[in-house]
Formats: C-alpha cells, sequence, structure tokens
C-alpha cells in the first residue's frame, strides 16, 4: 500500500520541507521547495520545484537549484523566495552553514526550468547590514515589491550591545577555524532513525548550547532598487504591552516570513520556532502564526494590531503565498511538522503540501478556503438535507471514501460533544468533535492508523477555540492520508496527516449524552 495523497502535492522520492519562491510566472503557479533528492531524509539542501495549472495535477520539474558551491557547503540552498524582474525569475535564498548564514541569488531566462547563481554570490551577509543581525541566524528572505523598491523580510537573530560585543570575539575566533569542505558530512543536529522524530536543523540549533547564539528570534526589513545591492531598514517586532513577551524573546527564529496586502489589511505570516503554548494556542512545538499590522517602510517596523494561529492542527508550518492573474491570495504550507516521525520514509518519500487555499480577511480575522479549482474535481455528489442523530452513531449511504471532500452544518442541539468519525474501518477511525459548551473543536488521532511520535507532549490530540455556536459549519478534505479541516467558513483551519489502513474508508456522524442534527450534508469524491 501506500500513503501517498492524490490531490495534494507531494515529493516523488526522497525529502521535502519548507516551501519556497511560490509565484504565478509564465502561465503556471510555481511551488519551489526545500528538497533532498537522494534519500527520504533531511540532508544537503536543494530546491525541488513543481508547477500546476489547476492546484490538483503537479509536474515535477528538473531540480531548480544544487549545492554546488563552496558558500552553499554542508547545508546547502534554504529557503528563500522568488520574483519576476523584466521577463526573468529571480531566486533570492540562504546559503546556510552552522554558524554562518548569507543571502544569495539565482536567475532563470528559460522560464523558471534551470537557474544560473549570481557570480558575486553570497550577495548578502549579516555583517554587511547592522551589528545588531546575528550572522548565525539570518534567513528565509521573502521578496517583494513596492512604489519601485524590492524589499525582503528575513527571520533573524536580534542582538543587544552585549551580545553584539560578545559575537564579534566569537566571529574573530571563527574566523582563525578551518573553513568547511566539499564532501564534508551534512550537518543534521540530531541523530535518528527513520522511525523517531526527526529535529528541525535550525531549531535544534537554537536551542541547543552553542555559546555563540545570542539575541532574541526576530524578523527585519531590508531594500534595494536591484535585487543585488541591499540596505537595512530594521526589525519588525517591537514589544507591545497587550501581547505576551513570549513574542519577543522567541527561543528561535520567526522562518519563512511571507508579507502582502489584502483586502485593506497588512499581513504578515511567520513560523516562529519554539513558541510557548498558551491555552489551546501554539500546540506545535514550531507554529504557524498571522499578524495583521502595519509596516513601516522607513524604520522597519510593524505595528500589531492582531495575532492568530493560521492553522491549529498538527501538521502546518512555513507557510507563503503568492497572487494568481485574478487577484487572488493563495496560501499553500508544508503539510508536516519537525520533531515527529515522517511515516512515509519507509515508501522512500517524506513530505506533503497542504492543499492551496484562498485567503481573505474580514474583520481582524483570516479566512482560509480551499481553492476553486478543487470544484471541477468533485464528482459523484451525495446528499442527505438533514439526519439526526441520538446518543449514538449513524452512517449515510455513499457518504464515504478516503479521497472525498465533505461538508455539512453541525447543530449540537443537546448533545454534550458530537462531530464525526473519518477513515474508520474495524482497528482504526479518527474523531472530530464539537463541545459547544466548552467551544472547542478537537481532533483526535489516537487510533488512526501508524502511530506518531514526537516532542509534544500530546502528539494525537489538537483543540481549536470557535466559540458557542448553535450551528457550525464543516468542510472537510480526505486525501487517503491528508484531513484539511476548515471550521466556521473558513475562520479556523485545522490539518492532520493520519496513516490508515487502505480499506478504512467508512464516515460516520455521533453525538453524546444528547441530540444533534446534520444538516446539508454533502460528499464528492475527488477524481483526479
Amino acid at each position: 500500500m501506500s500513503y501517498r495523497p492524490k490531490y495534494h502535492a507531494s515529493v516523488p522520492s526522497g525529502w521535502s520541507n519548507d516551501p519556497n519562491g511560490t509565484v504565478f510566472y509564465n502561465g503556471k503557479a510555481h511551488l519551489f521547495f526545500q528538497h533532498y533528492p537522494h534519500k527520504a531524509e533531511w540532508g544537503t539542501m536543494h530546491w525541488g520545484h513543481f508547477t500546476t495549472e489547476d492546484f490538483v495535477h503537479w509536474e515535477a520539474l528538473p531540480v531548480a537549484l544544487v549545492p554546488d558551491q563552496p558558500y552553499e557547503v554542508l547545508c546547502g540552498c534554504c529557503s528563500g523566495s522568488a520574483i519576476e524582474k523584466d521577463g526573468k525569475l529571480y531566486l533570492l535564498y540562504t546559503a546556510a552553514q552552522p554558524e554562518l548564514q548569507r543571502q544569495c541569488l539565482a536567475v532563470s531566462e528559460d522560464g523558471g526550468v534551470t537557474f544560473v547563481k549570481a557570480e558575486n554570490n553570497p550577495i548578502l551577509t549579516a555583517d554587511m547590514l547592522d551589528d545588531e543581525v546575528s550572522e548565525l541566524d539570518f534567513r528565509d528572505p521573502h521578496l517583494f515589491q513596492k512604489d519601485g523598491w524590492y524589499y525582503f523580510i528575513a527571520g533573524a537573530r536580534v542582538l543587544n550591545a552585549e551580545e553584539i560585543a560578545a559575537l564579534r570575539a566569537a566571529r574573530a575566533q571563527r574566523d582563525g577555524a578551518s573553513a568547511p569542505k566539499p564532501g564534508d558530512k551534512p550537518v543534521n543536529p540530531s541523530a535518528w532513525h527513520a522511525d523517531e522524530p526527526l529535529r528541525s536543523p535550525s531549531a535544534a540549533d537554537v536551542s541547543g548550547s552553542d555559546t555563540q547564539r545570542a539575541g532574541y528570534g526576530n524578523l527585519i526589513l531590508c531594500k534595494s532598487r536591484d535585487l543585488y545591492h541591499w540596505a537595512y531598514l530594521g526589525h519588525l517586532i517591537h514589544r507591545q504591552p497587550e501581547y505576551d513577551e513570549a513574542y519577543y524573546e522567541l527561543n528561535g527564529v520567526y522562518e519563512c516570513p511571507d508579507y502582502f496586502e489584502l483586502d485593506g489589511k497588512e499581513v504578515l505570516l511567520s513560523s516562529p520556532q519554539n513558541l510557548p503554548q498558551r491555552g489551546n494556542l501554539y500546540q506545535n512545538v514550531h507554529s504557524g502564526l498571522y499578524m495583521l499590522g502595519r509596516l513601516d517602510f522607513e524604520t522597519g517596523s510593524f505595528q500589531v494590531d492582531k495575532i492568530g494561529e493560521a492553522d491549529s492542527g498538527f501538521d502546518f508550518y512555513a507557510a507563503q503565498c503568492f497572487r494568481m492573474p485574478d487577484g487572488r491570495a493563495v496560501m499553500i504550507a508544508w503539510k508536516e511538522m519537525w520533531d515527529r516521525n515522517y511515516p512515509t520514509q519507509k515508501e522512500g518519500w517524506a513530505g506533503t503540501y497542504t492543499f492551496p487555499r484562498e485567503l481573505r480577511v474580514e474583520g481582524d480575522q483570516l479566512i482560509q478556503k480551499p481553492v476553486r479549482e478543487l470544484d471541477a474535481f468533485c464528482k459523484n455528489k451525495v446528499s442527505c438535507p438533514a439526519v439526526s442523530v441520538s446518543d449514538g452513531k449513524i452512517s449515510l449511504d455513499g457518504v464515504c471514501g478516503n479521497v472525498i471532500r465533505l461538508r455539512f452544518t453541525l447543530e449540537p442541539g443537546t448533545a454534550k460533544r458530537a462531530g464525526v468519525k473519518v477513515f474508520c474501518g474495524s482497528k482504526h477511525e479518527t474523531v472530530i468533535s464539537y463541545d459547544r459548551e466548552a467551544g472547542i473543536v478537537e481532533i483526535d488521532r489516537s487510533r488512526s492508523g501508524l502511530p506518531f511520535k514526537g516532542r509534544e507532549d500530546e502528539v494525537n490530540v489538537r483543540r481549536c477555540e470557535v466559540g458557542r455556536l448553535d450551528a457550525l459549519e464543516m468542510e472537510l478534505l480526505l486525501d487517503v492520508s491528508s484531513l484539511e479541516l476548515f471550521l466556521d467558513g473558513g475562520r479556523h483551519v485545522m490539518t492532520a496527516n493520519v496513516y490508515p489502513d487502505p480499506e478504512d474508508q467508512d464516515v460516520s456522524f455521533f453525538a453524546e449524552n444528547g441530540e444533534a442534527s446534520f444538516r446539508n450534508v454533502e460528499k464528492f469524491d475527488v477524481v483526479v
């Protein structure tokens, strides 16, 4: 059997993680991604490359970036972004080594298939910007254009005066050491096996005992006229009394940032490492945030009006957004999580991506829904106007499958808890429940199939606070080993990988300690 999804992007073989360089270019949507083609495990990073015209079929193109330069030794061509300039496609990426992270450029003149690296790479190092930017943690530049300027936002550690002095001393000591050589073993900071959790390489660096590591995680803003010469503007995250200290004293980096304007609001995406859990927020070791606010293009400061969690599930990281020709903002993320095991490694591959989501902003809420292109692949509709369940469960004729789209409205009524069970079989089930009194939706994958291991205290249950509602809209995308749950019209989203048996395709609706109703039930097969 295979756990490979049918309509989600997944690496054909080897390893993949962060999406980078998401862009609509030359008539297609492009998804570049962190990739190690030689084994289904993290290694010296390459850039893999997919294109799509419908967000369901993904064409694998040749590897876009190969770590073949001395400045890419050990960690490789790490995350970054893409932008079109004068008809050419430019990639800005991080050349990472354990104690040095620098930014590089590559350009394509053949429609985004092959790329030539700039002769003066690395084009930008931390010591060319400002002493407050740590050269050890300066990565994942996100490119965008505004008012005739090119800008990038990057994850970084920002140092105080005492730390700057210490880092200068460490830099002098380091410069006297021997440089890494081609052929040296890639740096993966934790020994691991395929069935054990793989720790994020960068997370292990920043949370380890490296005495040269300093500063708190932040984001920085730079600008340029030509993509080659950059000026430092400042760091984005400044202390605001209405927000928790953990946002300003992050033991890690705000990785894989993205910035865009949408529905009259400015949106900042990022993936902070080691953000402490707060109630039912940030239950994974590493998180996905969105911030609404205002970016000052003179000082680099971002005034935060709202902080929200982009996805409250298990498997969501490094979200990136791009614009379609019709103006839609489309987001895609790595549908995995660091500090976990990856069962598909036994099949020779590891790494999937969320189904692309259309974004809107309503008030202070980021709204996410599956891209409308999915509608064309939804076939064999089965519907039921209404069904009630009292202290038990019920199955509906034709409502089953493991490659389906399922929509309904849950009216919890008198039930203490009600919801739906998917990927059900004789041994397995994945349970989605709503406790109206608590206002919480829960996904429980403790009996979903193959077991999970991770660094969190709880790897099988995730909870999302949606409030006390008399009716809750639910939309589920099921795809072999993938579950994406859109709640309340896309105001909340929860993503989970599960690994059931192939025959685990039953769906049932349930209520506990009372009666609940399920209205406007619609199930579609997703036919690829």
